[in-house]
């Protein structure tokens, strides 16, 4: 079992002006290499795979480009594995062997990304305490300790608006089975409560980017008033991704907290198959869409669940779980998404919107499990 923790490092200028010549090696190499594979497929080579780019790239490498041993050979190397698990996932896309959203053509890597980064192997990299050892560079001092225990599989550096973090990815022991306290429910997102669970429990939608959307425009103004590569439009830019990354920070907190609670209680868990892609193309939600975040929390609670040795099922996206009478099973067409509560017409129950789908939600996934 693989588990991954990240790291904010606090590097010296010296070591962050390596960082930045390393994420900037990594850019290059990932463009040559891209280029070298489309010659290859121009020419009709027969077999030009990561190897062969490889390979040729090595060829003249220290000729032409003797800069890149300034860094880590890790950076180079990352950067080749990084163009053929993009390319991969490309063709397998095509030809249906991936499943979820067509994956494009990879594309250029720019230096006006937001977030730059490059991969160290295993066998060059060393933690100890808060220090962490990058090759070529020595030690770079860590905000924390690592919190997993086993053998280091490598590490990711990245930038983050105007820090540097390190994501170390750690294989450990997968944990005995957990003693749930509770066999079954069912969870119903929503935009104005978060999550809805079949025992009646209500998480709240906390709209970190909506509450702060004042503070937002205020730093898109300053930066857009600003004379653009200017010293005090770099500042303004600095601002703007501490805003962002700050929002970001909020809601996932809030969801790795609503999710642990969820998957660490809950033996079967059921929950929906929400299109959110097409939900986020309504131009009236797609602000509460994409700041709810409901394929994030649903994807925490699997991988969690499946640490505890939970289950996790998908309900179809259109299993009508609102608009169906938890109690008789009667279903109510003229059901409205402004309708909170509403009345079965064939039993009399009054059903709470939220709730009476979460119900329905864990009575369809105890169904398709055969429970």
């Amino acid at each position: 079992m693989v588990r991954a923790h990240k790291i904010r490092l606090n590097p010296t200028d010296e070591q962050e002006q390596y960082f930045r010549k390393a994420a900037g090696t990594k850019r290059f190499v990932y463009n040559q290499a891209l280029d070298l594979w489309k010659f290859g497929k121009a020419v009709g080579a027969a077999e030009f795979g990561v190897m062969e780019i490889k390979r040729q790239f090595n060829l003249f490498k220290a000729e032409q480009f003797p800069w890149l041993y300034e860094v880590a050979k890790d950076v180079f190397e990352g950067a080749i594995a990084d163009l053929g698990a993009a390319l991969k996932c490309y063709f397998d896309s095509k030809n249906g062997k991936r499943k979820g959203a067509q994956m494009g053509f990879p594309k250029y890597k720019s230096k006006k990304n937001k977030k730059q980064s490059f991969r160290l192997n295993n066998d060059k990299i060393k933690v100890e305490e808060h220090n962490f050892w990058v090759p070529n560079l020595g030690w770079v001092n860590m905000a924390e300790p690592l919190r997993f225990a086993g053998k280091i599989m490598g590490a990711v550096v990245s930038k983050v608006a105007d820090w540097w973090f390190v994501s170390i990815t750690v294989e450990v022991a997968k944990p005995a089975p957990k003693q749930f306290e509770q066999q079954s429910t069912g969870v119903d997102v929503g935009v104005k409560t978060l999550a809805t669970l079949s025992d009646g429990e209500q998480f709240e939608n906390q709209k970190p980017l909506r509450n702060g959307l004042k503070r937002l425009r205020t730093l898109n103004r300053s930066l857009a008033r600003k004379v653009k590569g200017s010293h005090r439009w770099w500042q303004a830019k600095r601002k703007l991704g501490r805003f962002h990354f700050r929002i970001a920070n909020k809601r996932a907190d809030d969801l790795h907290q609503i999710s642990y609670q969820i998957a660490s209680t809950y033996a079967l868990i059921g929950v929906e198959d929400l299109n959110v892609k097409g939900m986020v193309k309504n131009r009236r939600l797609s602000l509460a869409v994409s700041d709810v975040s409901f394929g994030e929390l649903i994807r925490q609670i699997e991988y969690k669940a499946k640490a505890f040795g939970g289950q996790v099922v998908r309900v179809g996206r259109f299993y009508a779980s609102s608009k169906t009478c938890s109690d008789c099973g009667y279903v109510n067409q003229t059901l409205a998404l402004k309708d909170r509560t509403w009345v079965c017409q064939d039993c009399g129950t009054i059903h709470d919107r939220d709730w009476n789908a979460a119900r329905n939600i864990e009575q369809e996934a105890l169904r398709l499990v055969g429970a």
